[in-house]
């Protein structure tokens, strides 16, 4: 029994890393499966509860990701603000 709980909880360690990894180091493609499966919860055959779960996990919209934007996420706009610094 202790043997099953311990390996559910070391699954449960190793997911969250490996999601948390994904979306460091591929955030595009972290973000268009997030996208997927929100969507895929929000299906009308679905309960009302899986839908709202649905919802909730759904990424805000991006509205300019380009250089200059603020976005950080190549760290080239960090830079360039403390050289002006």
């Amino acid at each position: 029994m202790y043997a099953n709980v311990q390996a559910v909880i070391i699954v449960l360690i190793v997911a969250f890393c490996v999601v948390q990894m994904l979306r460091r180091l591929m955030p595009k493609l972290s973000r268009e499966l997030q996208v997927k499966g929100a969507d895929a919860l929000t299906r009308a055959e679905l309960p009302p509860v899986v839908q709202a779960i649905g919802q909730t996990l759904k990424p805000a919209e991006i509205t300019d990701s380009g250089c200059g934007s603020g976005c950080g996420s190549c760290k080239g706009c960090s830079l360039s603000e403390l050289k002006k610094g």
